[in-house]
């Protein structure tokens, strides 16, 4: 399960935070996002053990911010 979430603006640029539960669908995602433009801001990436609301088992959530350039 996906998810983005507008976190805020750099300048005119569009700051997104993305969350997922599984290492290889949030790396999917990020080399999504970094086709259609975005950059990764490495310094924000996070490995968190959470429990996945979704099926209550302890999981770790990844997540990092991205942006797009000016």
């Amino acid at each position: 399960m996906a998810s983005y979430v507008l976190a805020g603006e750099v300048g005119m640029s569009e700051v997104l935070q993305v969350r997922e539960w599984g290492v290889d669908a949030f790396h999917k995602k990020v080399l999504q996002l970094e086709s259609e433009g975005f950059v990764s801001r490495l310094e924000s990436y996070r490995i968190v053990p959470d429990v996945n609301p979704d099926t209550g088992i302890v999981t770790h959530l990844h997540t990092m911010e991205m942006y797009k350039p000016e």
